[in-house]
């Protein structure tokens, strides 16, 4: 990836703003599809995608809804025809894939997607974004440093996906005694204590190209506790704010998948704890009567005000058309959305809140 293209993060977050702004013209609709593109597993037909069933017979379902002619089947069969060309042309290697298509009004906008969406194909005049929203919230880059005193290991780890990139390798010569003919132990240990400064300094360099190089808004470190020591120590502040050091070892020899299925639980448990935090912070402001709302009326009001600054969300919250509308006004109104499971206070509020840019009036 080069600088100039832009991050999978930023080309999400901006096609959720681009979306968001759009309502179809009166008598139509927009036609929201989420597919996971993922490949049958097993059965006889290994190659076929359960999602392109489900896209079909849902095309049909509300093709027959439309009636026999109008200004919504003409454009529903625009769109279903954009959509078709769109999922062909898709890349086998995407796992989840989301269209938004209104022909009547000139809408059309698809991203492939690194992780798998949940099947969804619906024809409303408002696009349905909560799946956006949610992966926006959850997917991250996240460069991951594995470092002894003389070795550098780098991946890049994307959803379930990992890469290992070029690191550092420095021959051990310079740390082993003979190598210092003369020295006594003092003048050599000084030489080695130098000796992994200077690698800490070098490995802090490539670390902080490949942050900037790939958009990491993450970094994880692991390793030998005395390189970790020199490395924190060289890694520049504006790196410092993302990293990211968990409880686990990660053996300077260890395979791909090892790296990937540790760094993976790791940051999952990572965000799912910033999400308990969030949703801690919004039951503790509305309890004060502070900046917090909570409810799916006053949260909607708060964000139609532009007073919402963080949208916390239930992914168990039912009705989901109540969660898209949400999403949808948070999109257009620059507010974050934080998805969060299994928190009871905030279930106790209702499932759903927003945390306030500023106080707003309470309801009449």
């Amino acid at each position: 990836m080069t600088s100039e293209t832009p991050s999978f993060e930023t080309e999400l977050s901006e096609l959720l703003r681009r979306v968001a702004r759009w309502q179809a013209p009166e008598g139509v609709g927009i036609l929201s599809v989420y597919l996971d593109r993922r490949p049958q597993a097993t059965g006889e037909r290994p190659e076929h995608r359960p999602g392109d069933t489900v896209l079909k017979d849902r095309l049909r379902q509300i093709e027959h809804s439309l009636g026999v002619r109008g200004p919504a089947l003409e454009s529903f069969r625009g769109d279903a025809e954009r959509v078709h060309a769109a999922v062909a042309a898709a890349n086998p290697a995407a796992e989840g894939l989301a269209i938004f298509s209104c022909s009547a009004a000139g809408l059309f906008e698809s991203i492939e997607a690194p992780a798998p969406f949940e099947n969804q194909v619906v024809y409303d005049r408002y696009p349905r974004l909560y799946q956006l929203a949610r992966l926006l919230d959850e997917y991250e880059t996240a460069v991951v440093a594995v470092a002894d005193t003389n070795t550098l290991r780098l991946f890049v780890v994307r959803g379930e996906r990992i890469a290992e990139m070029p690191g550092k390798d420095e021959d051990p010569y310079n740390y082993q005694m003979r190598s210092t003919s003369g020295m006594n132990e003092h003048r050599f240990r000084r030489h080695v204590e130098n000796h992994r400064r200077e690698f800490a300094e070098e490995a802090a360099k490539l670390i902080e190209q490949l942050c900037e190089q790939e958009r990491a808004t993450r970094l994880v470190i692991a390793g030998d506790e005395i390189a970790l020591h020199h490395l924190r120590e060289a890694l520049p502040e504006s790196l410092t704010r993302r990293v990211t050091e968990g409880e686990f070892h990660i053996d300077i020899r260890a395979g791909l998948e090892h790296v990937r299925r540790t760094v993976e639980h790791f940051l999952l448990q990572t965000e799912d704890d910033q999400s308990q935090h969030t949703a801690d912070i919004l039951v503790g402001e509305v309890e004060e009567g502070d900046l917090g709302v909570a409810g799916y009326e006053r949260t909607k009001a708060a964000l139609e005000l532009g007073a919402a600054d963080v949208v916390v969300i239930d992914d168990a919250y039912e009705p989901a058309e109540r969660k898209d509308e949400l999403a949808r006004l948070a999109a257009a109104t620059g507010a974050r959305v934080e998805v969060v499971r299994e928190h009871h206070g905030l279930r106790a509020l209702g499932g759903v809140g927003a945390i306030l840019r500023y106080r707003v009036p309470e309801p009449a």
